[in-house]
């Protein structure tokens, strides 16, 4: 395994945000993830309701990762290279490695504890950089890419509408130039659903005490950026999977409350829980939703209308 360190990033969430909420602590996020340590929504399809978490959460998440290593066309083989961009602590890297569905595979990350993380699991085949997707130069092209729960932070509530609209062109124009000819490609995102933006209550308590410097794009943002560099292959509302994924997660801490304190103290497992139900609930109403994508890289860029 290789290591890149270079952590840095010009467009999106800066890494003094990320680290904020990332680098809490690995322990504290091992004590209610998942062994996956995946921190985004699973897919549930097929897992009952009745079925303890700590059996059912995993299934859900590998469930998740298969979903995505599939749209991104990466089936056993020994040559695949795939990019994770958001790599997190590694849970897609692991999965894709040891179960032979690629040979190499590359994650970014701007957490310093998450990089320190994968690093540790010495993973054969794996090379894991801080590093932005802005600042990303790879030697040779990928054949697939996958992104869970990064698309948030690549605009901030800060920019107009154009602001982001050209900052997430600009990630689906580095994939173009990343990937071979006729690969493939997979996003997990939060999107915001049937409201105008993060305004009130939630919005506002989760944009100053748990996620600062991110904000949510809309499914027309996504498609437009992408449209000149990539056709949809798939696309799948599932609102109802982060819901329950919350609802895992909270559960989970709260049974692990006292160590939890211990860690980050009453305050930090209050605004943890506070942050989990509240987003939950968002979801459950309706409000947000999460979007899981595929696509399939265009052999040439579109010359769209101005």
């Amino acid at each position: 395994m290789t290591t890149t360190t270079v952590g840095t990033t010009t467009v999106g969430t800066s890494a003094a945000d990320i680290e904020f909420h990332y680098d809490l602590g690995n322990d504290f996020y091992a004590l209610w993830l998942d062994e996956t340590l995946s921190y985004s929504a699973a897919v549930w399809d097929g897992i009952a309701p009745g079925e303890p978490d700590t059996t059912a959460l995993p299934r859900a998440q590998r469930a998740k990762l298969d979903l995505h290593l599939d749209l991104a066309g990466a089936a056993s083989d020994a040559g695949f290279r795939l990019l994770d961009v958001g790599c997190g602590w590694g849970g897609l890297l692991t999965h894709a490695v040891l179960t032979g569905r690629a040979g190499e595979a590359t994650g970014l990350t701007l957490s310093r504890a998450q990089h320190a993380h994968v690093r540790g699991l010495a993973l054969p085949g794996v090379d894991v950089r801080l590093e932005s997707w802005d600042g990303h130069r790879p030697e040779r092209p990928y054949d697939g890419i996958v992104s869970i729960g990064a698309f948030e932070h690549f605009a901030t509530a800060d920019m107009d509408a154009a602001g982001r609209l050209a900052a997430y062109r600009g990630y689906f124009e580095r994939c173009h130039g990343w990937l071979r000819p006729g690969a493939r490609m997979s996003l997990q995102t939060i999107a915001y659903d049937g409201v105008t933006g993060g305004d009130g209550p939630v919005g506002s308590f989760v944009a100053a005490e748990v996620f600062p410097g991110a904000a949510l794009p809309r499914l027309g943002e996504i498609v437009t950026a992408g449209d000149p560099y990539f056709a949809v292959t798939a696309v799948r509302a599932s609102a109802e999977d982060y819901a329950r994924t919350l609802g895992a997660w909270s559960a989970r801490l709260l049974r692990a409350r006292a160590e939890a304190e211990a860690l980050v103290g009453p305050d930090g497992f209050r605004r943890y829980r506070r942050y989990l139900r509240a987003c939950e609930v968002t979801f459950l109403r309706g409000a947000a939703t999460l979007y899981r994508i595929g696509f399939r890289r265009r052999d040439e860029p579109l010359r769209l209308p101005v």
